[in-house]
């Protein structure tokens, strides 16, 4: 689709944030001396490494979402890989599909904590998250 926008990311909001900060960093540069603007630049500051935390969690976040997904996902493709290419004995079958079904497991766990997680934060309520029961 041409044109089509991207979502806002997170670190667009911070990036936004940001420049801001800087945008009253700057003019409380230009003002002059006050008790007011000495407690606005420390309430800025505070801000600015409040959101630079903010950041860091944010960045930890996506870091562990990635590896929780990418250590069953592994171990999925590996064993499909031995069973491409082994004869398929019997018992190494069954040790596939063992791996499989606690991979597939894992997987899911990941995915209902992280749905439990988003579905926890404050704002709009998300799709297929409806207080109203599905008639399907």
């Amino acid at each position: 689709m041409i044109g089509a926008m991207r979502r806002p990311t997170v670190s667009d909001a911070t990036h936004e944030v940001m420049s801001r900060l800087e945008r009253v960093e700057r003019a409380l540069e230009r003002l002059p001396e006050a008790p007011e603007c000495a407690v606005l630049a420390a309430d800025v500051a505070a801000l600015r490494e409040a959101l630079q935390r903010l950041e860091r969690l944010e960045r930890d976040e996506r870091h562990r979402l990635g590896h929780d997904l990418r250590v069953p996902l592994n171990a999925i493709v590996g064993w499909t890989h031995i069973l491409r290419t082994d004869a398929a004995a019997s018992s190494t079958v069954a040790r596939a599909v063992d791996v499989f079904d606690r991979n597939a497991r894992a997987l899911t766990r990941v995915i209902e904590t992280y749905s439990a997680e988003v579905a926890e934060m404050p704002g709009k309520e998300l799709p297929g998250n409806s207080s109203t029961p599905s008639t399907s």
